[in-house]
């Protein structure tokens, strides 16, 4: 899963070998700690998301519901603080506006 927050992007699998727990990759340190900020964090140099935490399933959930419960934003875009990051959601952003208007959206 790609997660999009307001302070930061993050993929979230499966672990491999560790069926209650999830891996919490990053491209940036501090986007795994806005969400999870009390998460022991790795680094794996050559990775393509070299941020990496290993967390229990029911840690991500908690995290993320009350993330969703404090979200007071009526606009994802603009509650992103941080400029090169806003720019990277605005790309994302127009690129799946064109895919729905390519795969038959309005």
């Amino acid at each position: 899963m790609w997660l999009y927050i307001s302070d930061g992007f993050l993929s979230i699998v499966a672990h491999r070998d560790l069926p209650m727990h999830l891996l919490v990759r990053a491209r940036h340190p501090e986007h795994i700690q806005a969400l999870l900020p009390d998460v022991e964090q790795s680094v794996l140099q050559s990775a393509d998301y070299p941020f990496r935490a290993v967390v229990h399933r029911t840690v991500v959930q908690r995290a993320l519901a009350s993330y969703m419960m404090v979200m007071e934003y009526d606009n994802f875009k603009n509650s992103i603080t941080d400029e090169p990051y806003h720019d990277v959601c605005l790309d994302v952003w127009t690129t799946m506006w064109k895919y729905g208007l390519r795969e038959g959206g309005l």
